[in-house]
């Protein structure tokens, strides 16, 4: 197999020069486009509608190249593995196709991709890996890593059980007794056994079918001794469940009640696997295809919001996706007054001392984008782009807050180590308000990629792990500092 490297908006790859027919790769493409979950998800990107051709690479036909966009993972495609990093990675120089899969900066990167994961509300991953320097280099072997890990962890608390019809010849009445065979068996002289059917509470139901399928089909992906082990012993537990293949349309089959809404985690988790694009659907020997793809601006997001929510609990009521709120409203000729223009804030926030008080929330947004420094480091007063500031301006206006913050990633090759370099302060006149009012809005670049990380001479969990301190201290002193 040949491994290809692209990073978002950064690298091309010429197709023709590596054997890839440029039409069949965008056909298989557009396929895995057309048929992506239609329901908002952690896969899939909230903007993914407004369009209906692929945006997962963007073809060049002018010079025959391909690039990556806003997605990270792996396309299997015949006898080609393209592998799609982060733009925050970009040294300045393309990785060499021949590039080991044991290099340390595949590790540092994804590395950097597990921490961000681990903090995503939306996938409830465990965070009972010790190290970070174990993990694999490729994306499907830490998704593997994670289902894994937090299936194995579930099971270890409770079992997913469910009512199933069952039919059995009783000793005593259960259900309701099925009085053709019991004719029969009366008639024979058999009129002890009593042919009931009755609803029991099993182990062997549709919903652990597939998880036992899918633990067995990932057993024969993943190369990680770690995974595979808990794979395995996930396997022994389900030993009772029958072995019966399973699809896509049996997982949407599956309903489970509010009292195992910890399962619909690892559901989410089999439906990516199965998924058309997923490593585990049916393919030919022929055509060997499959994608691992997700959208890092809603990476990015969740790890913020997780990361705010776990270390700075004590200070704020944190709310997401808040959308209780629109811009405006308007009255049209013979209609009874409507809201528009919905707003959206990526965190809310609160202060919990001030709730008696009323104090004003802070509004936060997070941009996946790089933002441009000088040389001297800091942050290019102009590279804010417009759209943002209009936006986070609408915000404090309707929200009655006059602090705003947006953040935005650190780069490998500008890192944010230097706080007040990497901090920009607007202000806006709010002469509504009176002639001194204004509104801030913050643009901050924050420490999220680690230089230690990818230095072989340092290991990559402590570079992490001090990583991990460094950015929550940083998101303490720039929040205590609103009022």
């Amino acid at each position: 197999m040949q491994h290809h490297y692209l990073y978002e908006y950064r690298t091309h790859l010429h197709l023709a020069e590596l054997g890839i027919d440029a039409a069949a790769l965008n056909e298989h493409l557009q396929q895995l486009w057309d048929n992506r979950p239609r329901t908002p998800s952690f896969w899939r990107a909230p903007d993914d509608d407004s369009s209906t051709a692929q945006r997962f690479l963007r073809f060049h036909g002018e010079d025959g190249t391909v690039s990556a966009r806003n997605y990270v993972g792996q396309i299997y495609f015949e006898d080609h593995m393209l592998h799609l990093l982060p733009k925050v990675f970009y040294p300045g120089e393309d990785l060499p196709d021949a590039t080991p899969e044991d290099d340390p900066r595949l590790q540092a990167m994804h590395a950097h991709l597990f921490w961000w994961l681990s903090y995503a509300h939306k996938l409830r991953f465990p965070r009972s890996l010790a190290t970070f320097s174990a993990l694999p280099t490729n994306l499907l072997e830490v998704l593997i890593l994670l289902f894994a890990q937090y299936t194995h962890e579930l099971l270890s608390r409770t079992h997913y059980q469910h009512y199933q019809e069952v039919s059995e010849n009783l000793g005593t009445l259960r259900g309701h007794l099925n009085f053709g065979t019991y004719a029969t068996y009366y008639a024979t002289g058999q009129g002890h056994r009593l042919p009931c059917t009755f609803d029991s509470f099993q182990p062997d139901n549709r919903f652990n079918r597939i998880l036992k399928y899918v633990t067995y089909q990932l057993l024969n992906h993943t190369k990680q001794t770690h995974t595979q082990q808990l794979l395995q012993e996930i396997h022994f537990q389900l030993d009772e469940v029958a072995d019966q293949p399973a699809t896509l349309t049996d997982c949407d089959q599956v309903q489970l009640s509010p009292l195992f809404d910890d399962f619909r985690v690892v559901l989410d988790y089999c439906r990516l696997f199965l998924a058309d694009s997923g490593p585990l659907a049916a393919h030919t020997e022929e055509v060997r295809v499959f994608a691992i793809l997700l959208p890092t601006e809603v990476i990015f997001e969740e790890f913020i919001e997780g990361f705010v929510r776990t270390h700075l609990d004590n200070q704020f009521h944190v709310r997401a996706q808040a959308r209780d709120c629109y811009l405006a409203t308007a009255t049209p000729t013979g209609a009874k007054t409507q809201r528009y223009f919905q707003l959206r804030h990526d965190l809310l926030l609160e202060r919990k001392s001030e709730q008696k008080t009323k104090g004003k929330p802070l509004v936060i947004d997070s941009k996946y984008k790089i933002l441009p420094v000088n040389a001297a480091g800091t942050i290019i007063p102009g590279s804010v782009a417009q759209a943002d500031m209009y936006q986070l301006v609408s915000y404090a206006l309707r929200r009655g807050t006059p602090h705003t913050h947006l953040f935005y990633p650190d780069s490998l090759r500008h890192s944010a180590h230097d706080a007040p370099a990497n901090r920009l302060d607007y202000l806006v006149k709010d002469k509504l308000s009176g002639a001194d009012a204004s509104i801030s809005v913050s643009a901050h670049r924050l420490p999220v990629t680690s230089v230690d990380a990818f230095d072989t001479t340092s290991g990559i969990s402590e570079a992490i792990f001090a990583q991990e301190s460094t950015l929550a201290d940083r998101l303490r002193a720039v929040l205590s500092l609103s009022s």
